[in-house]
């Protein structure tokens, strides 16, 4: 198996004649590893996950760009389908993709064009000669640097997806070396530079945290989509940099923020959220996926920074049958992976189809069993929960993972809740209608409205106890460098 690697590896640089006399051939590096490498079989993969896709937001205005994974297909594929099913029938022709460099080191940018052929069993992809060229002329930060490509996957692995959904189609394959903020800023002004219209869609490689508990990498996970959703890619690289958030392609996505906002993009929708755990069933150390599309409204946003800053809105409409189904979804999802480790389908209201952020709280006899939730509203209601359920039974770090034998012995209450708002002062908090989130560097904890109730807390009681909680000194909430954010829930349980 080694020996062919190598040998696939020195193929890459031969002469496809029969395409382009002076063509280089990049041959794939990663099939047969991350993804099939039996064309037949790549195709089956790959038309599946775009199958699964479920309801997608609509976009109104034009795409400028994507940020998807490139993890192993069977992992990763199935999220960044639902950025991929946004191009069919798109007219899109030229792909602007940018990656990290995870196994050749070097400074600046590297770009694999013009003149290079790339393959995968679904057949050639041609580079675009005219924007490679243009890049490579007026962009000193950028070379071509061959190693750096030869046995990368974060932009193959996109390959085939692409090739699924568009036509005719170039592409633009750009590595980062090390992501510095110079060759962050170096990597924006080239994106820039490039002639964007609604034929073209830059595309970011990049998987998120890595190897943590689950119920922990969202803690770091959630941080990022906030940067990313408010389209703050100054306060991402910050976050980046402080290790408060983890993107193993996190200058690439920063240079495409820049970018995609250069270009007119005003709003920025989390398609699907996920982690390698709801595929193999082991939530204790994951990798973490994002899709998203950053696109031009034509509309300018309100806030720059939404659901943190400004009135909190009313809570959304949840009538009793909503309700019902989702404590329903919570127990059948809870039961029904702890069978079998797979997750049933529910049919449910558009009332849940909409985006939604919940907590789901395990009490057993009265005592607290797990408690996991997810604080900002990246995937339908429905799914949050449904998601926040076996995180809260087998992946909260505090407990033991629930048994079988005690599903009937367990109670469950779900907290759907309201955006984060910023606060400015504590007189801005009621004790029994917010909740608390307090974050101070590294460290973040949160507690509903109803802790607050139960232990019969003034307001200083609970900013003491939810600094407490994110494993802070009491009155660390009074640091100029603490952040606190309030929030409400509709609370209901069984």
């Amino acid at each position: 198996m080694n020996t062919i690697f190598v040998l696939l590896g020195a193929v890459g640089l031969c002469v496809l004649c029969s395409l382009n006399a002076s063509a280089i051939i990049r041959q794939p590096a990663v099939a047969g590893l991350f993804y099939p490498g039996d064309k037949g079989e790549l195709t089956r993969v790959v038309t599946r996950h775009l199958q699964d896709v479920g309801a997608l937001p609509k976009i109104d205005g034009q795409i400028i760009a994507l940020i998807v994974p490139h993890a192993s297909l069977v992992y990763s594929g199935p999220i960044a389908a639902y950025a991929y099913k946004l191009l069919e029938n798109s007219g899109v022709n030229k792909v602007i993709l940018c990656g990290p460099s995870h196994k050749y080191g070097f400074e600046g940018i590297s770009i694999y064009g013009p003149d290079v052929v790339w393959q995968t069993p679904l057949g050639s992809v041609t580079c675009n000669t005219e924007l490679c060229r243009a890049l490579l002329e007026k962009n000193r930060a950028i070379s071509v640097i061959p190693e750096a490509h030869q046995q990368e996957h974060c932009l193959e692995v996109q390959l085939p997806y692409l090739q699924t959904v568009l036509k005719d189609f170039t592409i633009v394959p750009m590595i980062m070396g090390r992501p510095d903020h110079q060759t962050i800023d170096d990597l924006a002004e080239a994106l820039t530079s490039l002639p964007v219209d609604n034929a073209t869609v830059m595309i970011a490689s990049t998987d998120w945290q890595h190897y943590m508990p689950a119920a922990k990498g969202w803690t770091y996970d959630s941080l990022g989509m906030e940067c990313l959703k408010s389209l703050d890619a100054d306060k991402l690289e910050q976050y980046l940099a402080a290790d408060k958030t983890q993107m193993c392609g996190g200058g690439a996505a920063v240079s495409m923020i820049k970018a995609a906002k250069a270009k007119g993009a005003d709003k920025v929708a989390i398609l699907k959220y996920g982690d390698s755990g709801d595929v193999t069933g082991d939530k204790s150390s994951v990798v973490s996926y994002v899709a998203a599309v950053l696109y031009k409204s034509g509309q300018a946003e309100k806030s720059s920074a939404p659901g943190v800053s400004g009135e909190l809105p009313a809570p959304m409409q949840l009538p009793d049958s909503d309700k019902r189904t989702l404590l329903n979804i919570a127990r059948k999802t809870i039961e029904e992976y702890l069978s079998s480790g797979s997750t049933p389908a529910f049919t449910v209201s558009d009332n849940l189809k909409q985006p939604g952020a919940a907590f789901v709280t395990l009490t057993k006899q009265g005592e607290l069993r797990g408690c996991i939730g997810q604080t900002m509203a990246v995937q339908p209601l429905h799914e949050t929960v449904a998601y926040c359920a076996i995180q809260a039974a087998v992946a909260d770090p505090r407990f033991r993972p629930v048994t079988r034998g005690e599903l009937d012995s367990l109670h469950i209450e779900i907290s759907v809740l309201t955006p984060l708002q910023k606060v400015t002062s504590p007189d801005e908090i009621k004790v029994g209608r917010d909740g608390l989130m307090i974050t101070l560097g590294n460290n973040r904890g949160l507690l509903l409205p109803q802790v607050a109730t139960e232990y019969q807390w003034d307001r200083t009681q609970f900013l003491e106890q939810t600094c407490r909680k994110a494993g802070l000194p009491t009155d660390a909430y009074k640091s100029d460098r603490a952040e606190i954010y309030k929030f409400q829930a509709i609370i209901f349980d069984e």
